[in-house]
């Protein structure tokens, strides 16, 4: 049928409830389009992206923009796209096609995942709990109650607006300095690193006015 998916859709929408009262205009707008896009996928057979398929529950929507609405460079957010989208040529990915012999760490013994090498490798996890303590005082909750799939799949929606470009600003810069793979970089390196990265950001004259003064938590220490 040349066009299956409104065929579909005429069919799935008989599920899709009406609008509420209680409802916005444009989270109403993105449920029907999420709808329909799902209807399309499935009449054309689309495969989906791989993260999708290993985290289907996640509002993958959400991360996309998250990553775009991000105020950091270029290339910060390209890199921080290659973590979210699980494509970094780690040992175990590089051992699962036979590139190299051993999936362990060149760096410790431990078993060279994505999530060791952000969270773990080194200093990493002193650096993450620090990273959550910040984020913890600007939501103003404790660490423990940070996921620690931020870094991955940033999937939240945060009030207000600067809070929530802050604390996108800060996952982003955990993630392109784990990156750099140096064994040397310790806690200390890290912070002198945010102090760089935001002198930067306030550098520009849209700076303050993207975040506003959250990341006045840098002071705090």
């Amino acid at each position: 049928m040349k066009f299956e998916y409104l065929y579909r859709y005429n069919i799935e929408s008989a599920y899709t409830p009406i609008r509420g009262p209680s409802q916005q205009a444009k989270s109403y707008k993105r449920r029907l389009y999420t709808a329909l896009l799902t209807s399309i996928h499935a009449a054309a057979g689309f495969p989906g992206m791989r993260v999708q398929k290993l985290w289907p529950n996640i509002d993958w929507l959400r991360i996309w923009k998250n990553l775009n609405d991000a105020p950091v460079s270029e290339d910060t957010r390209c890199i921080w796209y290659h973590v979210i989208h699980d494509i970094i040529p780690t040992n175990v990915r590089l051992h699962q096609i036979n590139m190299i012999p051993s999936d362990t760490c060149r760096r410790c013994t431990l078993t060279d995942t994505l999530e060791h090498r952000l969270l773990a490798c080194g200093q990493g996890r002193k650096i993450w709990y620090y990273t959550k303590t910040l984020l913890a005082r600007m939501i103003r909750t404790i660490p423990t109650r940070i996921p620690d799939d931020w870094p991955f799949r940033p999937h939240f929606s945060i009030r207000p607006s600067q809070k929530h470009r802050a604390i996108l600003w800060l996952l982003a810069n955990i993630v392109i300095f784990r990156m750099q793979q140096q064994s040397d970089l310790t806690l200390q390196d890290y912070i002198d690193f945010l102090h760089r990265t935001r002198w930067k950001l306030m550098r520009n004259k849209n700076g303050r006015t993207l975040v506003g003064n959250y990341l006045t938590v840098l002071d705090t220490n």
